[in-house]
């Protein structure tokens, strides 16, 4: 293991000078990918981000949805990246949801370490409108049918702040749990800031929702339905942040009761 500190340790300070030969150097990892050696590696390439235990409900053939709040894209996917190489299992379990300018966009590490491979590629229009296309779709639903399968996704589709804005909240994790009956686990991305720019340090995650099963919904019950399970999600996620960076949500207690209220979880 000291052999592979030593190679990761040299990747990682030779990005700056030699990115295109560190980029094929790392990249030969892929030939590894269903090997918990090259999750070992990328989660070691991945410094200063501390990830706390893994909770029983991400264990092995666990399934689940991960939401967590978005301090910035980069960064992010650092901490969704590395979060996934401490999962129990042979393959690498977790995969994003993510616009396919992020791994187009991504650092060299990133690229080096395979990004494109954790990401499903979402569109987002001008109205800032995200949206999977139907043979992405059925992938996305495959990994969530196959045994352990996780997918990730933010609550919020802008980076601003901490990521928690409660008018920018998204749906999509509350409609995959109702539909494919998988709980959602609230994961905490608790930030430092450094040269004026939120750095990820810490991954915490909070206890699993289990949506219950909803009978027949009109469109505008289940719209209702799907925001309000979202920001009972974003309390969940604020929770788990220490104040200051909980956004919108620094009342999260408050907000919590009045959520659980209208979800009749009191």
């Amino acid at each position: 293991m000291k052999e592979i500190s030593s190679f990761v340790q040299a990747a990682s300070s030779l990005l700056g000078k030699i990115p295109q030969r560190v980029d094929a150097w790392l990249r030969s990892w892929r030939l590894l990918d269903r090997s918990r050696l090259v999750r070992k590696m990328t989660d070691m390439a991945i410094m200063g981000i501390e990830v706390a235990p893994i909770p029983a409900c991400l264990g092995d053939g666990k399934r689940a949805i991960l939401v967590s709040n978005y301090p910035s894209v980069s960064q992010t996917l650092r901490a969704v990246m590395k979060a996934g190489c401490r999962l129990p299992g042979e393959k690498l379990r977790v995969k994003a949801i993510a616009r396919k300018e992020v791994a187009a966009g991504a650092n060299a590490l990133l690229k080096a370490l395979g990004v494109d491979r954790h990401i499903f590629p979402v569109l987002k229009d001008q109205s800032g409108k995200y949206t999977l296309e139907p043979e992405i779709l059925k992938k996305v639903l495959a990994h969530l049918d196959g045994q352990g399968g996780v997918l990730w996704l933010s609550i919020t589709g802008n980076t601003r702040g901490n990521g928690l804005l409660e008018r920018d909240l998204r749906t999509g994790a509350a409609l995959f749990s109702l539909k494919k009956k998988i709980p959602i686990v609230p994961m905490g991305l608790v930030t430092k800031d450094k040269e004026g720019k939120p750095k990820i340090v810490k991954v915490r995650f909070g206890e699993p929702i289990n949506l219950p099963e909803v009978g027949k919904l009109s469109e505008f019950e289940m719209g209702d339905l799907l925001v309000d399970i979202s920001r009972l999600i974003m309390c969940q996620i604020a929770a788990l942040l220490p104040p200051g960076q909980r956004g919108d949500f620094e009342d999260v207690e408050e907000k919590l009761i009045e959520v659980k209220e209208r979800l009749n979880l009191l």
